[in-house]
């Protein structure tokens, strides 16, 4: 059914109730669904898709984003960054950040069908092998990259480079990637003209970074040329909603609501027993609250950021911020909310001697070895002695939500990773764009982790976002480090041959001997998000601060679920697209198999 509304008569009487009171959470008059998933991005439109691929199970979608199928900000890949501040933004914006001169920083996320997948930069990076593999240790048994691997190729629908985009360095390895699946990938025609793949390549080769034929095949390290969600030959963003919604939305037992969801309703039941969700409180269009019954499970897919809120809403979480709130708890999981991992971009302009024209989809990953050289084994021991202390800032700025203890296993496997599994810890972009050479960077493995919780209980549209960018000191270093490599890239033969003076910033502010004291100036006065939020409801052991299961299911539920960027333990060497993707379509396997079991 295209539907953005319940049929006419249903909807009326769901409204009518809610105009006299808050609905209550047993009324039988509910509107029912066997699913009911609260988001339509990335991960929600692929666990609506196949859930109602079987025409008896009755699949409710609620969003309060618009419908950008026809939105030209949107379908053209070249016009990525210009939504950012429209009404498909939700324009958040960070806690005051110490580290970043107390700014609050702009935060982008998408609000629409299809979620951030509607505004992202389309980047299409898995990561390295070991970086999945890692999430096994921490209580996921079966999650692994061998595990995950085929629901990348599942998602995939793969474009083969034209000749002319293969001159232009577009590599690929055919085994890497899915050729029948829902989301197009491939390289866009609109590549850099003239010689400004061979000088990046050959530059960042002097540098002693090696070309990766393909960056989805297990390991990211050293030079690439990207392949992005698009359908190269329509010239078109392949979003969630392209991929996986429109082709499906008049299923007659598909429903998508406008909304937004505010909390979850329980079942009455004994405290001992698993909570069991009867539905969903939401706050519909004109502002009224609505309730709908889920008959089997309710389903959060609402981003990093707002997952953790409705969870908090509904009396999961930290009962000592619950209170704080006014909330009853109904489940004590102190981890929803934490955990928060996200990764600080810093970006270096150059003026330009050369005309370049087209999209340079150009990334250059970096080990800890690349970057600190004949003192990474210094490093190495030295930030090996310093976890205990990092473990107490962390757990400190969490107000107690989290022990110290845990976080110290948490940062052992990751430092564990970067020195022993030589994973990528950075990532930096070089590019071109209106006589300007640029280099973006970030540190891809922060052991700064925050928090996003609600700040009353009422603001489901306001999160407390805070990243805690650069509480660790060696997040800096790896910053510093990343900032001081692409400096001399720009600075090394043939790249330098046309490269200009320095724009942002001046040579004068951060020359190519500046001090750490400068860098870490730069850095503060300019970082900006990296939007790839991870963490805030974890898949991993209860013990060790986890909100959900191996199977997704919240801890002390017993039908309710989340599948969105919250569950990802650990960063990675990627962007979240690809992963979410295929943790979506492993998701969807995982929860039909478990109704068949109760069937």
């Amino acid at each position: 059914m295209k539907s953005t509304t319940f049929p006419a008569s249903v909807l009326l009487a769901a409204l009518s109730s809610s105009a006299q009171a808050a609905p209550s959470s047993s009324s039988s008059e509910a509107p029912e669904f066997d699913y009911i998933i609260a988001g339509a991005g990335t991960c929600g439109l692929v666990l609506a898709n196949r859930l109602s691929a079987d025409p008896r199970t009755r699949v409710a979608v609620i969003e309060p984003g618009e419908d950008v199928r026809n939105n030209v900000n949107v379908t053209d890949p070249a016009l990525f960054t210009v939504p950012f501040g429209t009404s498909i933004d939700w324009q958040y914006s960070t806690t005051p950040q110490p580290a970043a001169g107390n700014r609050t920083i702009a935060w982008h996320a998408g609000k629409a069908i299809g979620g951030t997948s509607t505004i992202n930069g389309m980047t299409y990076i898995r990561g390295d092998k070991a970086q999945f593999d890692a999430w096994e240790s921490l209580g996921n048994e079966g999650w692994t990259w061998e595990s995950l691997y085929p629901y990348y190729l599942k998602a995939e629908k793969f474009t083969v480079p034209s000749a002319a985009q293969a001159a232009s360095g577009a590599t690929y390895d055919p085994s890497a990637h899915g050729e029948a699946g829902h989301v197009h990938t491939g390289f866009p025609f609109s590549f850099a003209n003239g010689t400004f793949h061979s000088l990046t390549a050959e530059t960042w080769g002097t540098l002693g970074y090696e070309v990766i034929e393909d960056v989805n095949a297990g390991s990211v390290h050293g030079f690439s040329v990207w392949p992005q969600t698009l359908d190269r030959d329509q010239n078109i963003r392949s979003d969630a909603a392209r991929a996986y919604y429109y082709d499906v939305e008049d299923r007659p037992n598909l429903t998508l609501i406008k909304g937004t969801v505010k909390k979850i309703t329980w079942a009455d039941s004994s405290s001992k027993a698993a909570a069991v969700a009867e539905g969903v409180e939401y706050v519909a269009a004109d502002g009224k609250l609505v309730s709908i019954a889920a008959a089997k499970e309710v389903i959060l897919s609402a981003g990093a950021l707002r997952t953790p809120l409705i969870l908090e809403s509904s009396g999961v979480g930290n009962p000592r911020l619950l209170k704080s709130l006014g909330i009853k708890t109904k489940i004590d999981l102190p981890g929803v909310g934490e955990y928060l991992q996200e990764q600080p971009n810093t970006i270096l302009a150059y003026g330009s001697k050369q005309e370049v024209s087209g999209s340079a989809p150009y990334a250059t990953f970096s080990t800890a070895q690349d970057l600190f050289g004949d003192e990474t084994a210094a490093i190495r021991a030295s930030s090996a002695a310093s976890i205990p202390a990092w473990a107490r800032q962390v757990a400190a700025a969490s107000n107690g939500a989290v022990s110290a203890a845990n976080v110290e296993r948490l940062f052992r496997v990751q430092h564990d990773l970067i020195f022993r599994r030589n994973v990528t810890i950075g990532e930096t972009l070089t590019t071109a764009t209106s006589g300007l050479f640029l280099s973006a960077m970030w540190l891809l493995l922060p052991f700064s982790w925050g928090s996003v919780h609600l700040v009353s209980a009422d603001a489901i549209d306001s999160p407390a976002i805070d990243p805690k960018y650069f509480l660790v000191d060696f997040d800096l270093d790896v910053q510093i480090g990343l900032g001081r490599s692409a400096q001399t890239f720009w600075h090394t033969k043939p790249a330098s041959d046309f490269a200009g003076a320095g724009v942002v910033p001046t040579d004068d502010v951060l020359p190519l001997n500046a001090t750490d004291e400068q860098w870490t100036d730069f850095i503060g006065d300019t970082l900006s998000p990296n939007h790839h939020p991870i963490g805030t409801a974890s898949m991993m052991s209860r013990e060790l601060g986890g909100v959900v299961s191996p199977k997704l299911k919240v801890y002390g539920t017993k039908n309710v679920r989340v599948v969105d960027g919250s569950i990802l333990p650990l960063q990675f060497s990627g962007h979240l697209t690809p992963t979410l993707y295929a943790v979506a379509e492993r998701a969807a396997e995982i929860i039909k198999k478990d109704a068949c079991r109760r069937s």
